[in-house]
């Protein structure tokens, strides 16, 4: 597990997620679809909230947060089939839109919202957590305001799990070179499975689920990029087979 050791301040961190980030660097800049265009989405989201049911099948009045909301297109969607919802989201940008769709959405992050304990069934967060300051206080919150027998339903990366990345840290780790990453720092948290998992259960969240997966090679050009493209094509199928040495990560966790 690797952190970022000098982490932007608490009005750097904002200023990252102006509307710009929406529409160059959402999810990493790996969707072709703008964030703006809520049909791109819309089987995505249709297979959250079917996931999200399965999990609360004789709940009837269920409590759905979404922490990082964006702009409310999964709230949406889930309004739709009967959910009571709320949504946090550090953009200011972002959470006027989807107030804009009706819906109850907090700027800001999950402490300053301070929402009762006990107050949701289940807890979304996609491609989040990698982005708070410090992602055990976001995980206890999360925990304080899950009803007992509520569940944490958490998607992000594991980059540095693969097995191009792991060569590469390797590789410069035995040259004794430094890598330097030149983006804005989006990520100050690079998860690996097992120090998520232990994250996670030392708050009380009991992992049920753990499902590993690994995203496409690189179409982008350079002698760097087409080594990794070329592991990564051994890596996806790989991954596929045994759901090991992925670069993302599904998590289904209940509260103890």
């Amino acid at each position: 597990m690797r952190f970022l050791g000098v982490q932007p301040s608490p009005e750097g961190l904002v200023e990252l997620y102006s509307a710009g980030y929406f529409e160059t660097d959402f999810r990493c800049g790996r969707s072709e679809a703008a964030y703006s265009d809520e049909s791109a989405f819309l089987e995505e989201n249709r297979g959250l909230v079917d996931d999200f049911e399965r999990l609360l099948p004789e709940v009837r009045e269920r409590r759905l947060l979404e922490v990082g909301c964006a702009g409310g297109w999964l709230l949406k969607h889930a309004t739709g089939r009967g959910w009571g919802v709320r949504g946090v989201e550090l953009s200011a940008d972002a959470a006027a839109r989807a107030r804009g769709l009706g819906l109850d959405v907090i700027t800001g992050d999950l402490d300053t919202a301070r929402f009762p304990a006990a107050a949701f069934d289940l807890v979304y967060m996609g491609d989040v957590l990698e982005h708070v300051p410090d992602c055990r206080a976001t995980v206890a919150e999360v925990a304080r305001v899950l009803e007992p027998g509520g569940w944490l339903y958490l998607r992000g990366p594991i980059t540095t799990h693969s097995m191009a990345r792991r060569l590469g840290l390797f590789l410069y780790g035995v040259a004794g070179s430094t890598i330097v990453l030149r983006e804005p720092p989006y990520h100050l948290w690079e998860f690996r499975p097992a120090p998520l998992r232990r994250l996670l259960e030392r708050e009380g969240l009991e992992v049920v689920r753990l499902v590993q997966s690994k995203t496409p090679p690189s179409r982008k050009k350079g002698i760097g990029h087409t080594v990794m493209g070329a592991i990564d094509a051994i890596n996806v199928p790989w991954t596929g087979a045994w759901g090991a040495l992925g670069d993302r990560v599904v998590v289904v966790a209940r509260k103890r």
